[in-house]
């Protein structure tokens, strides 16, 4: 991207994310009473073989509690969670069945943790114990939750990465063989951890490729043949039909290996397909069809001109 492009599309999300501006939603300190969901698009093709799109949702609440949604867990049977970058969670059931409800939490941390573990940014889970991991921006650092949410131990990156403050474990998923991939923002190196990161252990680097210049991951998971689908998120030249001014692909590749390249090639752009917005979390569940739902969650930014909206497709990984 231009200098001057990249100038321009950083002045809109500054202008986006600045305090005081009067793009800010309305300052509400009380939890949300409710939370509103409306479907904003129904389901329709998605222009590339092997996808559809089943569904768009937006959902609103008022308070400070509520939106900048930056990870995806896909739980049980009809069940997903998002983390926040304020230090919540929303738990919620999937909008397309029936009677959906959801709900929000404060996402416990490790006692003294409180003022740092706020910015969650990637979240992955072992589907067998029920365990998931947060990773957390600024301070780098991954919590292990039990089942129940209770914090179970921490790892502090620090000492062994060089990540910018603000470009750190952006994207993180655990692997059916139970290593941990990692892909911060702000490089071309992620890491494999050859099991639980916070349960000690070095990472291995591997490099990586992005399948179009200036896209960074926001979230990773692992599909049922074993392949990483990436999430990836542009900036863009703001205009009457780039805003926000997002761009967003799914891209998917082999899973890397210790000192090797991953270089996961564009299976669908999503700009055509769904409405634009900052999309930072990803979760598959598998069908009994062989066939993949596949969540997106976007980061409103906490702005009343963006969005929370949820979005369900489906991929055929044999088409």
């Amino acid at each position: 991207m231009a200098r001057g492009k990249r100038l321009l599309a950083a002045g809109g999300i500054a202008l986006l994310c600045a305090p005081g501006t009067w793009l800010r939603s309305e300052i509400v300190t009380t939890p949300p009473r409710d939370i509103a969901v409306e479907q904003v698009q129904d389901a329709g093709p998605a222009d590339q073989t092997g996808w559809q799109v089943a569904g768009v949702w937006h959902y609103r609440a008022g308070g400070l509690r509520f939106g900048g949604f930056s990870a995806l867990l896909a739980l049980g049977p009809g069940k997903l969670r998002a983390f926040s970058d304020r230090g919540y969670r929303i738990t919620l059931t999937e909008p397309d069945g029936p009677a959906p409800t959801q709900g929000m939490n404060r996402q416990q941390v490790e006692r003294g943790a409180e003022n740092d573990l706020l910015d969650a940014e990637s979240a992955t889970r072992d589907p067998g114990s029920g365990a998931y991991w947060i990773g957390y921006e600024q301070v780098h650092t991954i919590q292990r939750n039990t089942i129940a949410s209770y914090p179970d131990g921490l790892r502090d990156l620090r000492p062994i990465v060089d990540w910018a403050e603000n470009g750190g474990a952006e994207a993180m998923v655990r692997l059916a063989d139970g290593q941990f991939v990692l892909l911060p923002e702000c490089c071309d190196r992620g890491l494999i951890f050859p099991g639980d990161p916070v349960a000690g252990g070095m990472p291995a680097e591997f490099r990586f490729v992005a399948p179009a210049p200036d896209y960074v991951a926001t979230d990773i998971t692992q599909l049922p043949d074993g392949r990483l689908l990436v999430l990836m998120r542009r900036l863009v030249r703001p205009s009457p039909d780039a805003w926000p001014p997002f761009s967003t692909l799914l891209v998917i590749g082999e899973a890397p290996e210790e000192g090797g390249t991953f270089a996961p090639e564009t299976t669908l752009r999503l700009d055509p397909v769904i409405p634009r917005e900052n999309y930072e979390g990803l979760a598959v569940r598998p069908r009994t069809d062989g066939r993949v739902d596949v969540w997106l969650i976007a980061d409103d930014n906490f702005s009343v001109i963006q969005r929370t909206l949820l979005v369900k497709l489906v991929f055929d990984p044999k088409a």
